[in-house]
């Protein structure tokens, strides 16, 4: 008897949580694409999407060891994916400047103007800066391009001559990397601006 899709989906579960990363990254290859199709029809914006799609991978893998799935692993990917553009669009309701990363010019993007205490924007930029430098090397350009450049997945995926899935996984992993060391920066950012 071959094994149905709610039963690989499980045996990826049972390897997540028992901390291999490449079960993680099955996974991700397996619905990414269907769940950001999903993501885009209630956000309407693709950088969003994938934004919300990635932090519901990197949340499962944060939460690995204490999370119960009691439906398919799909339905829970699904419908936590549906939660997380729902708290995205809300987040970014009232946000009336808000334009699509695709849109944007890579300049505003670091435009220190746009920051309330440029002193602080500086701190910050120099923090993301050495966070990202610890990245290896090719993980750093594909955030960088997607990121700050604006580009989508594919279009990385083309110009660096790589899959999507690689990209998708450094991307995971960026954002991953990123997630354990923001609370540090956070932390010696608010002891910079106390001590102002």
């Amino acid at each position: 008897m071959t094994p149905t899709r709610t039963d690989e989906d499980e045996l990826l579960m049972v390897r997540i949580r028992a901390d291999d990363e490449e079960a993680l990254h099955c996974l991700l290859r397996k619905y990414y694409n269907v769940l950001c199709r999903y993501s885009y029809s209630l956000l309407q914006r693709r950088p969003l999407a994938e934004e919300a799609v990635s932090d519901v991978f990197l949340k499962l893998w944060d939460m690995r060891h204490s999370m119960t799935i009691t439906s398919s692993v799909f339905h829970y990917l699904y419908r936590a994916v549906g939660n997380r553009s729902h708290d995205v669009r809300e987040k970014n309701s009232g946000n009336l400047s808000l334009v699509p990363l695709d849109d944007a010019h890579p300049e505003s993007l670091a435009d220190e103007s746009n920051a309330n205490d440029p002193l602080l924007y500086a701190e910050l930029q120099v923090a993301v800066e050495a966070l990202l430098s610890r990245m290896p090397e090719k993980r750093q350009a594909i955030f960088r391009m997607n990121r700050l450049e604006g580009k989508r997945y594919k279009q990385i995926a083309a110009e660096l001559n790589l899959s999507t899935h690689t990209v998708q996984r450094h991307m995971v992993l960026a954002m991953k990397q990123l997630s354990l060391e923001l609370p540090k920066i956070k932390a010696m950012l608010g002891d910079i601006s106390e001590a102002r």
